[in-house]
């Protein structure tokens, strides 16, 4: 009877702990599913590296505290990162890719970014109706928008008034310009060509007085960073500037003013995609989500970051006028064909190169 009572302890024990791993599993599992699904996962974003303190607290770490998950980020400009994103293109370690148009449109062509899913972004109801597929294909879905304009030093140089003024003598030696691999290299090209041949399309024009800028230039910046030490180190009193680094330049403490060109701005929105192949394909629509609601976009509107795209996002005038913004502004814009662009970008590069090894 002793023996019979042993064995049953016994056996009732091995299945205990038999039981105990999915006990423990189900635990895990019920703790996970609960208000964070994706608990412990890791999402990996491909982004610009400017503003990147702000950022992380407008953006980034709000994300990972509500779902308690692992950003990491992949910084570096537009063309670096299509670089190692099409590198991996078989085994992508990226989630969610951040690109300048002409980029992603690339991007999409090369097939390394998928369609979006619309049901799994309920924050796209709220953006403006430009910004919800830019590229076509729902490839991509503009999560700022934002326009080059010019700034000058208001002690160094005269009122600029268009962009023919950039080949005023007076800047020689002093200006910068967007390189053409930049988000706005290729507008540069556009805006010169409207403004010395009044036509967007008659580039010849436009290439001819890049060429006359080339020897003035202090350098063809590469991103906004740089191009806000060159103002700190006060050796550039004008050029061509992004909307979203303007609240940078402003803390310089100089003398600045922007302006609105006589020809107009150069508008485009800087997008946001799902990588083809990623294993976190719902998260990279939640991210996604989360980057167009009103709390992230109203969060970087008031920091200077980036300019809303959320319908629902009122700004003070005095936060509002440092940003793309407003119906006036809006209306100065002028937006480029993605594809296009893209498609001229291979011999608008060597065309470029060769006018600067020289």
């Amino acid at each position: 009877m002793r023996k019979r009572t042993v064995l049953v302890f016994v056996l009732i024990l091995v299945a205990f702990l038999c039981l105990q791993p999915i006990f423990a599993q189900g635990g895990k599992e019920s703790a996970a599913s609960a208000d964070m699904p994706y608990k412990g996962q890791t999402l990996t974003v491909s982004m610009w590296g400017y503003n990147m303190d702000l950022l992380v607290k407008n953006v980034l770490k709000p994300f990972e505290d509500k779902h308690g998950v692992k950003i990491v980020t992949e910084t570096g400009n537009n063309s670096d990162r299509f670089t190692k994103l099409a590198a991996r293109k078989d085994n992508p370690i990226v989630d969610v890719a951040y690109f300048a148009g002409t980029w992603a449109y690339e991007a999409m062509k090369q097939g390394l970014i998928q369609p979006y899913d619309p049901a799994k972004i309920p924050n796209l109801a709220n953006i403006i109706e430009p910004a919800k597929d830019p590229l076509g294909g729902r490839y991509a879905i503009g999560y700022t928008i934002q326009h080059l304009g010019i700034f000058y030093r208001t002690d160094k140089v005269a009122q600029i008034k268009s962009w023919k003024d950039l080949s005023r003598a007076e800047l020689k030696g002093f200006l910068s310009i967007p390189g053409i691999t930049t988000t706005y290299g290729p507008a540069i090209v556009y805006m010169m060509s409207k403004a010395w041949g009044g036509d967007f399309e008659n580039t010849e024009v436009g290439w001819q007085k890049i060429a006359e800028l080339a020897p003035s230039l202090v350098t063809a910046y590469n991103n906004s960073s740089e191009l806000n030490a060159l103002i700190i180190q006060e050796e550039v009193y004008a050029a061509p500037y992004t909307s979203f680094s303007w609240g940078n330049i402003k803390a310089s403490g100089l003398p600045v003013a922007q302006v609105i060109p006589e020809e107009g701005l150069v508008g485009s929105f800087s997008v946001a995609s799902v990588v083809k192949g990623t294993k976190n394909v719902d998260l990279a629509h939640l991210f996604i989500d989360h980057l167009l609601s009103y709390e992230v976009q109203l969060a970087e509107a008031m920091d200077l970051v980036d300019s809303p795209v959320h319908t629902g996002v009122t700004l003070p005038p005095e936060v509002a006028e440092n940003l793309t913004y407003g119906e006036e502004l809006i209306s100065m814009l002028h937006f480029f064909d993605e594809g296009k662009t893209a498609a001229l970008q291979p011999d608008w590069i060597a065309r470029w190169n060769k006018i600067f090894s020289k």
